[in-house]
């Protein structure tokens, strides 16, 4: 479920630094200014010797396939409770710190790889995704693709963005059909809002209280969404979903479209939750996801 973030520890000595690169990256560091900075995998470690702190970020699921399972740098398989446990005692035992003194900051990405069998992920799913509603209505844009096709779509709020992607085509899987429904928080602001904490750090990520918080994030954002009918649902149902969904036509056409929006809810709310819909197999993939992801 974890995905990238960031975090720091304060008064890491330079004995210490030279223990983790001699020791466990086995690489020499590059001098950039004031700071020191390695590669250890995918992780991209900055030290200040002048301040004695140690930054690191990235993916702990591509470093937990690369570096400990000692697979390809790869994050399109699932990341369990246990793995992330595994990880973060491997961190611990690296840079000799307890986990509670590895602060989190800024960027921190959780989310679900979901398989859709023969659903293709942008086509039949995020393409139609039009605006996420909460105290106010966000679109959803394309993410540009400078290599061909779109495959996914962004979100936009102050504090964090919804992101959905073919997870088979980011990857290079191709003819894998892998719906990735991702959350993005932009700074610790919005990570202690949702884990309902002052301090965090990477020891807030083992607690099971913590996956749930995150679970019901995910959850009330991805039931937020307002979607876009299929053609074979026909024109009345998709003109109504797409008054109903698309944030500019709601903005402007607001008066018009307030006295019928209760009936243009029931329509779209209708298609979205039916059972032949492909929002409601991933809403309830999604549920089975955590499941199995936070019980093994």
């Amino acid at each position: 479920m974890y995905d990238s973030v960031t975090f720091q520890i304060k008064e890491f000595s330079s004995e210490e630094f030279k223990y983790l690169t001699e020791n466990c990256i086995q690489e020499r560091p590059k001098h950039l200014g004031d700071r020191l900075q390695i590669d250890w995998g995918n992780l991209r470690i900055n030290y200040f010797p002048k301040s004695s702190i140690i930054k690191v970020s990235n993916s702990l699921h591509k470093f937990y396939n690369s570096q400990i399972l000692r697979l390809d740098t790869i994050n399109s398989n699932d990341y369990s409770m246990s793995n992330v446990i595994e990880t973060v005692e491997y961190l611990e035992s690296a840079f000799q710190r307890d986990c509670k003194e590895m602060k989190l900051l800024g960027r921190f990405e959780y989310g679900f790889n979901i398989e859709t069998g023969d659903y293709k992920p942008y086509a039949d799913i995020i393409e139609r995704f039009q605006s996420v509603v909460t105290t106010a209505t966000n679109p959803f844009n394309v993410f540009f693709n400078k290599s061909g096709k779109p495959y996914s779509k962004f979100c936009s709020f102050t504090h964090y963005t919804i992101k959905c992607y073919d997870k088979g085509k980011q990857s290079g899987l191709y003819g894998a059909n892998i719906f990735r429904y991702e959350i993005v928080h932009h700074s610790s602001v919005k990570t202690k809002s949702v884990f309902a904490c002052k301090d965090i750090s990477l020891a807030d990520l083992l607690k099971k209280e913590i996956w749930e918080k995150c679970w019901t994030m995910i959850i009330k954002s991805f039931d937020s969404i307002r979607v876009l009918a299929f053609p074979n649902d026909g024109i009345e149902a998709y003109t109504k979903t797409l008054c109903y969904s698309y944030s500019m036509l709601n903005k402007d056409f607001k008066k018009s479209l307030k006295p019928i929006m209760a009936e243009l809810k029931l329509v779209h709310d209708n298609l979205k939750e039916s059972s032949t819909s492909p929002h409601s197999l991933i809403r309830k993939k999604m549920k089975e996801k955590f499941e199995k992801l936070i019980t093994t």
